[in-house]
């Protein structure tokens, strides 16, 4: 299929209408941005010109209202606006800062008691390895003469202190599989040293609060009554708080929404570009939306709408967007995988939702698994992703086709053979182990024709970029056709034909020539371009004779090995085609050895095993072949996405 068509649109408004004209851009849902000028230039600053790159106002407040809006727990939505009379940056801004007003008592109250309850809690952890403990701390922190210290050693290090001579005791009061909790005690002016023993021994020190007081027991006690103290005010205030947050929750869902709408579009005025007291906004349409697009615009006072062709302004690449029918569209996944086409290029999805139905079907040909392939498609495709559905229940009906053809159901490979032999058509069903040789040839057959077809293409597109080097003396233009051609029907006829065409006027014709073609086709390109031989196309690149001929050598060797190469890569069409028998005849094979209650079991986990396994690995194997030797010979992935303007509505900033 083609590309849609584009339009390069123009709008002119007075600056005071910038942001209705943008929101009308965004409301249209098919119009892509461009920036107006790329830059501002010295020359364009002296006719007026100027961006339209101030600084954001509507930021600031966007982000206070959803921290507003978080400390009540409410989670932004896009909502009605039509009860909000909020206009400037400073309205939205007085807004939230009355919000911030209201709430700042309550929201005070709860950080502190949260901040309380977490600290506590934290001392409680502590004091649990503390039991022991009997006198108060009070009185063991005002000592003058004895430095203390609480935490934790490892047990292996425990057994090391009795080796020191330092004037120092360690009490344990609590241990576990790796360390045990405790104090030590020593005079005041040796801590310094006894601090680095016991630092040396990783000893790992627990700060005691200021808040705990007197004994383990009674500090427990305390700290009780203040978390419970604490969690009352906590849920107190957060009553006022969802109590204020319902009161309020539209009135904040609306200005939101609104603030959100005017950030966004404030961001898209720097795309714009602005002369005395007008501005202009640039960007593309489908063409087949220009009447709709036009109409917007027919209430907005100042505004007019210009329609240029795409390629008016050199300064600004058309987006591509694939048109395709509704058969190949869910194939446009594998394409944009690849990298869209310039527009104006060419549309591959059609070919690849072709060949990759096909060689799908031939790799994974069993009626009843394909059967099942196509209603998991239409599942899919209504309750997770569209495009992947559409590819699997397309590639199922090929499965079906081809099982039919295989005889295969469900890896039973005789049951339609009484089928064929009623309606007289002996030369059905394809087995894959009688009919090795004629699929593998066959593999490789299609392998030559998809080939010969994509060198084709690649020739078209050549001859209408006006590139000849591409179309007529490349490695995939028609030198490169008639080299591979030739090759390909002169071992054919002779190998498996018994036909002598490998006469010397058919190789010097049809191989030597397109070989010196391919292998000049530098030179032979400029002299159609320019008029004259050259060795390179850059003129101030300078390339010896010598250089030359070892350069394209190589390139000729890796060119003939990619003919070769690239032909062989399609013998994994037949070679799946084996596999898939060969799996389904092991499950058969276990079924039949199994017991009479255990053989329907097993048919079932053996096929539903081959179908996700190879199913997946036939998937991928496809998408390569489809991307290195079909694609590579004749497409260009670096068109530009088509990505209009909208106002996505996210809380997230």
């Amino acid at each position: 299929m083609a590309i849609e068509k584009m339009e390069l649109v123009t709008v002119v408004a007075l600056i005071d209408e910038l942001d209705t004209v943008l929101e009308k851009c965004c409301e249209s849902g098919c119009f892509q941005m461009e920036p107006a000028v790329t830059s501002v230039t010295s020359s364009a600053e002296g006719r007026g010109i100027r961006l339209l790159d101030g600084k954001n106002p509507y930021d600031a407040p966007l982000k206070k209202l959803a921290a507003v809006a978080a400390s009540l727990n409410i989670t932004p939505k896009q909502s009605d606006t039509s009860g909000c009379t909020l206009e400037s940056a400073e309205d939205f801004e007085n807004f939230c800062d009355r919000l911030e007003t209201e709430i700042a008592d309550e929201s005070e109250n709860r950080r502190r008691a949260m901040q309380t309850i977490s600290e506590r809690r934290g001392a409680v952890i502590q004091l649990n390895h503390l039991k022991g403990l009997n006198e108060e701390f009070d009185r063991i922190f005002s000592c003058k003469h004895v430095a203390v210290r609480v935490g934790k050693l490892p047990l292996d290090s425990k057994d090391k202190l009795e080796f020191y001579d330092e004037q120092f005791f360690f009490v344990p009061f609590d241990s576990d599989r790796s360390f045990c909790w405790g104090m030590y005690f020593c005079p005041v002016e040796s801590k310094e040293i006894v601090d680095e023993i016991f630092s040396s021994m990783y000893f790992e020190r627990i700060m005691i609060p200021d808040f705990v007081t007197g004994s383990v027991s009674e500090a427990f006690e305390k700290l009780e009554n203040e978390i419970k103290e604490n969690t009352a005010a906590v849920e107190r205030a957060e009553a006022d708080l969802e109590k204020f947050a319902k009161e309020n929750e539209k009135d904040i869902q609306a200005a939101y929404t609104l603030l959100k709408k005017k950030c966004d579009i404030f961001e898209l005025r720097k795309k714009a570009a602005a002369i005395k007291d007008k501005v202009y906004v640039k960007g593309f349409i489908p063409a087949k939306e220009h009447g709709r697009f036009e109409k917007l615009f027919e209430d907005t006072r100042s505004a007019s709408v210009m329609f240029m062709p795409p390629d008016t302004d050199k300064s600004c690449t058309p987006p591509t967007i694939l048109k395709n029918s509704w058969l190949t569209r869910p194939f446009a996944m594998l394409v944009e995988m690849y990298g869209l086409p310039d527009y104006g290029g060419f549309n591959p999805t059609t070919f690849v939702a072709l060949t990759y139905t096909l060689m799908f079907g031939i790799m994974f040909g069993d009626l009843g698994q394909g059967f099942l392939v196509f209603l998991l498609g239409l599942f899919v495709g209504k309750k997770m992703n569209k495009a992947m559905g559409g590819i699997m229940s397309r590639v199922g009906i090929s499965s079906m086709i081809f099982g039919t053809l295989y005889g295969s159901v469900f890896g039973f490979e005789d049951l339609l053979d009484p089928v064929y032999e009623n309606l007289g058509i002996d030369f059905l069903p394809i087995k894959a182990f009688r009919d090795t040789n004629f699929i593998l040839l066959t593999a490789v057959g299609i392998g030559i024709a998809l080939i010969v077809i994509s060198m084709l293409i690649n020739i078209a597109i050549g001859f209408k970029e006006h590139d000849y080097e591409r179309a007529v003396f490349g490695n995939n233009g028609i030198a490169g056709l008639i080299f591979y051609g030739s090759v390909a029907a002169g071992v054919i006829c002779t190998m498996m034909l018994d036909i002598k065409i490998m006469s010397a006027p058919f190789i010097i014709l049809l191989i030597v020539i397109p070989a010196i073609c391919i292998f000049c086709r530098v030179p032979f390109a400029a002299a159609v371009k320019y008029k004259e031989l050259r060795l390179s196309e850059d003129e101030g690149e300078k390339m010896t004779v010598g250089g030359f001929i070892v350069e394209n050598f190589f390139e000729m060797f890796e060119y003939v090995l990619s003919y070769v190469s690239n032909t062989m890569s399609f013998l994994r069409v037949g070679g799946f085609v084996l596999s898939h028998a060969g799996m389904m005849l092991v499950v058969m094979t276990l079924s039949s050895g199994a017991a009479a209650l255990a053989q329907p079991l097993v048919l079932i986990l053996g096929n539903a095993f081959v179908m996700v396994m190879e199913g997946m690995i036939v998937a991928i194997q496809i998408i390569r072949l489809e991307f290195y030797e079909i694609f590579s010979r004749f497409y260009q992935g670096d068109g530009k996405p088509f990505e209009p303007v909208k106002l996505e509505f996210s809380q997230e900033q």
